[in-house]
């Protein structure tokens, strides 16, 4: 089979990334899809990041992104391995092939970690490329025993609260009104890492839902999405002087929506905090761990995918024995005293 990933042509553009060990490098011809996405991974360039997981400097992820017609030609004559709403799959061996509804097409070799994305749509091909490049590293993390959780992260003086909330739930509008207070450092809006007992930061972009305020126009702009609509994100040029790199899980957070108008916090047993982590750590549920780049058939994917639950298992496990669980109660437009309940429980 001859190889997934076609050279480089000599105008397109290569920028590397380091997470936490985990290589990636994207190539693209498209300087405004560099771009966008050097704004995204600014905090993971290359060497700006030290390498925390002992054997990660394995081969590193290769995606090329292609702005313009996709080879239609090369989706093999078939049948579909799997169809999802955004997708159809077809698999030959470890290459992958996804017919993104005739808008875009991406091949991936799971095997050399290299892919290709095609399209003619800027937002569609730079969305692609994201989401390929977060799943994939994702993957490579877990079996590092490095964990995503889908939460909220800030830490103050070295300890972290972690603050688990639903999708669309406020995480960022939480974070922005905590930044407001000096005291508070960020480690990610969406997607701290668990790693050695240990929060590590992961700062990508900040979505956000209306009027952005207090930040200058050039650190925000607007992603548009598939099927969910466009939305304005802060860059992480805008918080890089508050991102701290690690902290120790002191406190861990289930918030909840209230219909009155006050916000608090209350002490939350740990076996009530369990199944938030089950399915926010364990399963992924809210994680860019796109179904078509993660799940996959075959004897060793399985055994792979049982070793990755079992070490966010223990993950899950480890959290809830290291920090202090509490409820945050979230009234109706109560965001300064929602802030002001998750600072008070990381006071020393």
């Amino acid at each position: 089979m001859a190889d997934v990933l076609t050279s480089p042509s000599r105008t397109d553009a290569a920028a590397s990334y380091d997470f936490y060990g985990v290589g990636l490098m994207i190539m693209t011809s498209s300087a405004a899809l560099a771009t966008s996405l050097a704004r995204d991974f600014e905090y993971f360039a290359a060497a700006a990041t030290p390498v925390v997981a002992a054997g990660a400097a394995a081969a590193p992820i290769v995606i090329h992104a292609h702005f313009e017609e996709p080879p239609w030609q090369r989706i093999p004559a078939r049948l579909a391995s799997m169809l999802t709403p955004n997708a159809v799959t077809y698999d030959e061996g470890r290459v992958r092939t996804n017919d993104y509804n005739g808008r875009a097409l991406a091949i991936y070799d799971f095997e050399r970690e290299h892919g290709e994305v095609w399209s003619t749509d800027f937002d569609v091909l730079y969305e692609i490329v994201y989401l390929m490049a977060l799943s994939r590293v994702g993957e490579r993390h877990d079996l590092l025993g490095i964990h995503r959780l889908h939460a909220l992260g800030v830490s103050v003086r070295g300890r972290a609260a972690l603050v688990v909330l639903p999708e669309g739930g406020g995480k960022s509008t939480l974070a922005l009104e905590l930044l407001r207070r000096p005291e508070v450092d960020l480690l990610s809006d969406d997607t701290p890492l668990l790693a050695g007992g240990r929060v590590l930061a992961f700062p990508t972009r900040i979505g956000v839902r209306g009027a952005v305020e207090g930040v200058g126009a050039e650190h925000v702009r607007t992603v548009r999405r598939r099927d969910r609509g466009a939305k304005m994100v802060i860059d992480y040029s805008a918080f890089r002087d508050r991102v701290v790199r690690e902290a120790s899980p002191a406190v861990l957070i289930v918030g909840v929506r209230h219909g009155g108008t006050r916000s608090w916090i209350e002490p939350l047993p740990a076996r009530r905090a369990f199944a938030p982590l089950a399915v926010n750590l364990m399963f992924g549920l809210g994680l860019p761990q796109v179904v078509e780049y993660f799940l996959r058939g075959g004897a060793i994917e399985v055994v792979r995918k049982a070793a990755i639950m079992r070490s966010r298992f223990v993950a899950t496990v480890r959290l809830l024995r290291a920090a202090r669980g509490y409820r945050l109660v979230l009234g109706r437009d109560d965001r300064a005293a929602a802030a002001d309940a998750v600072a008070s429980v990381l006071a020393p």
